[in-house]
């Protein structure tokens, strides 16, 4: 009878949350917000918008039709695409019954000749496009679902972003994109620049002997084309080549090993190491100078229990012999999962998801020397040792934290990007 009792009342009170919930939804007024808000453009290119309808009961929902009022069209699911002359802007509104909402988007023109910040965001099929050094938005980019990875072939001026079953080209001098032809199976997650104007893409939907990282080079029409792939283990995440691109690294999240391959420079790749790392291996940074290699294990109590071993692995370089101990780089919930290395500065940088910071060691000693607080869930860094700039994207507060790799200070307000942003890259101008 007590259990029928906590039962009823458990009903009971979901019943009263439910009509609460509703009748505050009755109460508020019906509006539409728009993502993004004042988004901008380049020319002829194209750009997601969603709507959210506020104060209406989402099963009573009205659909949400889209119009434009000015230059360019706008799909019925609600993707914008511009006109080829930039300098314009025009008015796109989503209406749900009797309320809408417009917004404005700007067409702009290429940045031009400058260095860039590309940052893909995995939600809302996005990369955003910041021009340097003043990190101002240039626009954004569509993008396949689940933009993950991103990678610069500078010489040839492209950048190739990973997502979910194909990759996309970006032409930085015209900002024309181009997708490869879908994937079956695959979800694409890391990119690294090879020798030959190639890129590898690893799939982590990939399981233990079948294809893991694919190779791709993209052709003179801007379109990135398939040209090989080899197995790499389960679940193939993080990846990182060495200058020349001839020889690249990989982790696999699922069966906590890190392999190495030698690529041909023609689409095809042999393995030639492996080493068994901790648990849920994901990072992986290179520093040259010191002939090491280091791996972030994305380990958590959660997952592992008493055995769990969040932190930073570091192995020696050709030999993939791990050195010392894993060193610990926050609270056991820190999550470890983005490691990056400025060889200017000699500085290593590790993100701790969990603990919403970077933190900051010198080389080779790894002695620690600061913490530095991000927004929440900081991912994957990249570090411009030109301008001596570390860049963290903090995925669930819509931004990139912005340091200096000398002074281990904030360099620059943050930058409010596009939703859920993991990975970015800093494209250099051309020739440099």
């Amino acid at each position: 009878m007590l259990l029928a009792a906590l039962v009823g009342a458990a009903v009971l009170g979901a019943g009263i949350a439910t009509l609460l919930a509703r009748q505050r939804a009755l109460t508020t007024p019906v509006r539409i917000e728009v993502v993004p808000a004042s988004p901008a453009v380049f020319a002829g290119g194209s750009v997601q918008l969603r709507a959210r309808l506020v104060g209406v009961d989402a099963a009573h929902a009205p659909t949400v039709s889209w119009s434009v009022v000015g230059p360019g069209n706008v799909s019925p699911d609600g993707v914008y695409t511009a006109g080829a002359k930039s300098g314009e802007s025009a008015l796109v509104v989503a209406r749900a019954g009797d309320v809408s909402q417009a917004i404005e988007v700007a067409v702009r023109a290429p940045p031009g000749d400058v260095p860039m910040l590309l940052v893909a965001c995995y939600e809302g099929n996005m990369v955003d496009v910041h021009s340097l050094p003043g990190l101002t938005r240039s626009g954004a980019l569509l993008a396949p679902p689940r933009a993950a990875g991103i990678a610069v072939d500078p010489a040839r001026r492209f950048a190739l972003v990973a997502a979910d079953g194909a990759v996309m080209a970006v032409n930085l001098d015209t900002m024309a994109t181009a997708r490869s032809s879908p994937v079956r199976g695959a979800r694409f997650s890391g990119v690294a620049g090879l020798a030959g104007g190639y890129f590898a893409a690893t799939d982590n939907n990939a399981s233990k002997g079948l294809p893991g990282v694919f190779f791709f080079r993209v052709s003179e029409l801007g379109v990135p084309v398939l040209s090989g792939s080899i197995a790499a283990g389960e679940t193939p995440e993080g990846i990182a080549a060495e200058p020349g691109g001839r020889m690249f690294y990989v982790t696999n999240v699922n069966s906590n090993e890190l392999l190495r391959f030698s690529f041909d420079g023609r689409g095809g790749a042999r393995q030639t190491g492996r080493a068994t790392t901790g648990t849920r291996p994901y990072g992986i940074a290179l520093d040259p100078a010191h002939h090491l290699l280091f791996v972030t294990d994305n380990d958590t109590p959660f997952l592992s229990g008493k055995r769990s071993s969040p932190g930073l692995e570091t192995f020696a370089l050709p030999s993939l012999r791990r050195v010392g101990t894993p060193l610990r780089t926050g609270s056991k919930d820190a999550l470890p999962i983005g490691v990056a290395v400025d060889p200017t500065a000699a500085r290593l940088f590790v993100t701790n998801e969990g603990d919403a910071d970077v933190v900051a060691y010198s080389l080779p000693s790894l002695h620690r020397l600061a913490a530095l607080p991000t927004g929440r869930f900081p991912w994957t860094p990249r570090v411009d040792s030109n301008a001596a700039r570390l860049y963290v994207p903090s995925a669930d507060d819509d931004r990139v934290d912005v340091f200096d790799t000398r002074t281990l200070r904030v360099a620059a307000p943050p930058i409010a990007t596009c939703s859920y942003p993991t990975n970015l890259v800093v494209a250099p101008k051309r020739g440099r």
